[in-house]
């Protein structure tokens, strides 16, 4: 039972970080997701990606918040149909009666809701939230350059089948998102880059993983591989280590772990950068 995992985790990990305990919880709220997902009619249509991805399929070692996709013929997808049958299931097939969601953004950002903070004893004031989100995030796919693959998941009594991006095309989505992201922090605050995005980078380069250029040049529009390593280097070298940190903690256990990264990561891309040419 749902509620019953999550309980678990709390038992366990008692004396953790807050945020990376919610974090925790959600990996759980992730795992039933996906097993609705991939045994349903959706399976063959959503292509999984992002970070909980690479930590499913890849072992990742860092937490993640949401559950990416891109889905194939997206114009034939129904938002609403998606909506009802992931309800049905929490509500209906698992008996979490509490379940809501709601569609925010453009339609294609799902919030799934579960009140269960004060059950699990995570809820100490009533100006605290009771309610764990999860995120769900639906896109068309952004280039035709890709190789789909598939990895088998077994966890919580759960085994399905997912169908995702090759790593290298993961790896060239990363890197596009490095390149494009932009979001607000505070009044006016431009930031340009999450913390996770350059962790993952790292990762990958450790790895010797080599991204899928073309697919790459697709989504970030540019002609040539020299162009788009110059303006990664010039992303590399404008990352300030107090964001860096700020949002990486929540997704590791060890804070020593992330000042350690923080500290030696311009130096360990450095060291890798090569393997990208």
């Amino acid at each position: 039972m749902l509620i019953d995992d999550l309980k678990i985790i709390v038992d366990r990990n008692r004396g953790q970080n807050s945020f990376y305990l919610r974090n925790l919880l959600k990996e759980v709220l992730q795992i039933y997701s996906l097993n609705f997902v991939y045994t349903s009619v959706y399976a063959d249509s959503f292509l999984f990606k992002g970070g909980t991805c690479l930590r499913f399929c890849f072992d990742l070692p860092r937490l993640s918040e949401d559950l990416d996709f891109d889905i194939k013929k997206y114009p034939d997808f129904s938002l609403d149909n998606f909506c009802g049958d992931i309800k049905a299931y929490f509500v209906g097939k698992l008996q979490f009666r509490e379940f809501d969601l709601k569609v925010a953004g453009n339609k294609r950002e799902i919030v799934l809701k579960f009140p269960v903070m004060d059950k699990l004893g995570l809820v100490s004031n009533t100006a605290e939230s009771n309610i764990l989100f999860l995120r769900i995030d639906l896109s068309p796919t952004d280039s035709e350059n890709f190789k789909e693959e598939i990895s088998l998941k077994t966890t919580y009594d759960f085994s399905f089948v997912i169908k995702r991006y090759s790593i290298e095309d993961l790896f060239a989505s990363k890197i596009a998102a490095i390149l494009n992201r932009s979001f607000k922090k505070g009044k006016g605050d431009l930031i340009t880059f999450k913390g996770r995005d350059y962790y993952d980078l790292i990762w990958f380069l450790e790895k010797g993983v080599n991204p899928n250029y073309k697919r790459l040049t697709d989504i970030v529009k540019m002609k040539s591989k020299n162009e788009i390593l110059e303006k990664l280097d010039e992303k590399v070298g404008s990352v300030k280590e107090n964001y860096l940190k700020e949002d990486l903690l929540p997704l590791f256990k060890e804070a020593g772990l992330v000042d350690s990264f923080v500290v030696n990561f311009k130096q360990l891309y450095k060291q890798k950068r090569d393997l990208l040419l």
